[in-house]
């Protein structure tokens, strides 16, 4: 025969360690910088480590909808594909980056060069003129 204390002893131990570990995780400390876990995120967490006793208190709170464990693996892979999506537009971006930093640091390069060789031909420039003035000079004294 059963008694209402063989029946529900694993569910009541159980519940004990749930609870204990929901405790534990309210006062543990709270990193610099982080916000406190949430009421609701420290069950979420319990509740997910024990998947038995997570679908028994869904379904007794009516939480948990008729989806089955497809649709939550289905969610689940969507999230894991737009994860995945995201991750290669990052690296697409990042290689957009890394390419125009190129450019950039070529155009530099390209920049500093016909800087020196305006210089150059400035520098060149005016010893023509210092030598085509000392040329006038001697013609205009020796006419």
């Amino acid at each position: 025969m059963y008694s209402f204390t063989n029946v529900y002893q694993p569910n009541i131990r159980s519940f004990d360690f749930s609870q204990s570990q929901m405790e534990t995780l309210k006062a543990a400390p709270v990193p610099d910088g982080e916000e406190p876990i949430s009421s609701a995120q420290i069950v979420a967490k319990v509740l997910t480590e024990d998947s038995s006793m997570s679908n028994t208190f869904l379904k007794n709170a009516g939480l948990q909808s008729r989806c089955s464990s497809r649709s939550v693996s289905s969610t689940e892979r969507e999230l894991r594909e737009q994860l995945e999506a995201e991750r290669q537009a990052k690296a697409a971006l990042q290689e957009q980056v890394d390419a125009l930093k190129k450019k950039s640091e070529i155009a530099d390069e390209n920049l500093a060069k016909t800087q020196r060789q305006l210089d150059l031909t400035t520098k060149t420039a005016e010893e023509n003129n210092m030598l085509l003035r000392r040329l006038l000079t001697l013609n205009g004294n020796s006419s």
